[in-house]
């Protein structure tokens, strides 16, 4: 993917895969993969889904990460 695209969240990534960052499962040109969610910005959510995203990327640039 490149910077720019548009993908949709299918939903969260299995356990094992978020063990230091939070994944989320993304649909792709028919495909289907984890990508850390501090690469993604909502574009059409609830406000729910905006704030949780946001304190998600909030926590990631303060330094924190999943240990």
């Amino acid at each position: 993917m490149k910077e720019g695209e548009k993908v949709q969240v299918a939903g969260m990534a299995p356990e094992d895969e978020c063990m230091r960052e939070m994944f989320v499962e993304v649909q792709w040109k028919g495909r289907s993969f984890a990508v850390p969610l501090s690469q993604l910005e909502p574009l059409d959510v609830d406000d729910e889904t905006q704030e949780a995203v946001e304190d998600w990327h909030y926590w990631v640039s303060r330094g924190y990460q999943l240990c």
